[in-house]
């Protein structure tokens, strides 16, 4: 009788690794503040709610994203600057993050 062939299992301990390199949760990257929500909505209103790389009207809670245009781990003095924000729908809002962390600044 053939003998089956053993499973691939990651090596242990990779669990824990992957812990201590997890990024902190909203409350503690600041998304969770007043300052952050006042500075989210003002940049939703200003824009209408309409996606600036789409032009998609972004009506349903949660399909609209304050966006940064320059990333706050470059430049966090820009962190609450309105003019540093735009309104994106989840999808580019995606694209675009991904796009940023690939991209060397």
């Amino acid at each position: 009788m053939p003998q089956r062939i053993e499973m691939w299992r990651p090596p242990r301990g990779t669990a824990k690794i992957r812990r201590l390199e997890a990024r902190p949760n909203a409350a503690a990257r600041g998304y969770c503040s007043a300052r952050h929500k006042a500075w989210r909505q003002a940049v939703l209103e200003r824009d209408g709610y309409i996606c600036r790389d789409c032009s998609r009207v972004c009506g349903s809670k949660g399909e609209a994203h304050a966006d940064h245009i320059v990333p706050v781990k470059v430049r966090p003095d820009l962190r609450y600057e309105v003019n540093n924000g735009q309104c994106l729908c989840s999808s580019c809002h995606t694209r675009k993050t991904n796009t940023d962390q690939r991209r060397v600044f």
